[in-house]
């Protein structure tokens, strides 16, 4: 009878070990299934708004095509003898503002802030898209030649204020960006204007609709503070819609309360 009743403690025993840990796994799975859904509950700097520019520019196409002769030498033909004769460029320019997050306990900078991870999701009907960061130059913010693609990723370093051109950002919260340009559409070739048309209103000059320039992307934001290192992921749609009919368009996303960070270091 004795050991009847042993036998008895020792499965409850073993019951409520077998339990406790079935409750510790079930709890560790559920903390992390939240932890990928919600992420990090407080994070020291976070996206406040995104600004899209959409627009159109142009460059001279000051080259022509290759030819080749009987002879199997390449000759270059010479440009076509237009009044205008130009490169068409559909723009969308990012501004992303990184604000400090005023429910954070603690006193963070920023040290770097890193777009990585860049993905053309759905592309264009037309063109082709490249990625570009700001020039270095005094003549505008973007220059969209190979000096300024953009490779596997861009750094912003924190600094005592906001310098695009430097890549630099506010230590305290700030503004980078980034543009995302189609540069795989026909030339603008004209003898009838006498001014070149600017912005958007090119466009519909080399007949292309809204539809023909639609694509979308998305990118990981990587924001580094001392000790730690935060990540998100942010998707957007371009152009904005009506680029074709205005010089320029824009929009303002402000919604970035459902916006998941991760920790990763």
């Amino acid at each position: 009878m004795i050991y009847i009743r042993e036998g008895i403690k020792q499965k409850i025993k073993l019951s409520a070990i077998i339990l406790i840990i079935a409750i510790s796994i079930a709890t560790a799975g559920f903390v992390a299934l939240r932890y990928q859904v919600e992420g990090e509950r407080k994070v020291p700097f976070e996206i406040g708004k995104i600004i899209m520019i959409s627009s159109a520019s142009t460059q001279p196409d000051v080259g022509g095509d290759a030819n080749t002769d009987e002879a199997g030498t390449q000759e270059t033909a010479k440009p076509e003898n237009y009044i205008w004769n130009e490169k068409v460029i559909q723009t969308n320019d990012l501004y992303i503002y990184l604000d400090k997050n005023n429910n954070y306990k603690g006193d963070k900078t920023i040290r770097n802030v890193h777009i990585e991870n860049i993905k053309i999701l759905e592309n264009v009907k037309i063109g082709k898209i490249q990625v570009y960061m700001p020039n270095s130059l005094n003549d505008g913010l973007y220059k969209y030649t190979n000096d300024y693609l953009i490779g596997s990723s861009l750094t912003y370093r924190g600094a005592a204020a906001d310098n695009k051109k430097a890549l630099e950002i506010n230590n305290q919260g700030g503004c980078i960006c980034i543009s995302f340009a189609n540069m795989g559409l026909d030339n603008y070739k004209s003898n009838e204007e006498q001014e070149l048309p600017q912005g958007g209103f090119i466009l519909s000059k080399i007949n292309l609709n809204n539809e023909d320039l639609k694509f979308k992307v998305s990118f990981d934001l990587v924001i580094e503070v001392q000790d730690r290192t935060y990540k998100t992921t942010v998707t957007m749609d371009m152009p904005v819609d009506g680029v074709v009919e205005k010089k320029e368009s824009y929009t303002v996303v402000d919604n970035f309360e459902k916006t998941v960070y991760k920790r990763i270091k």
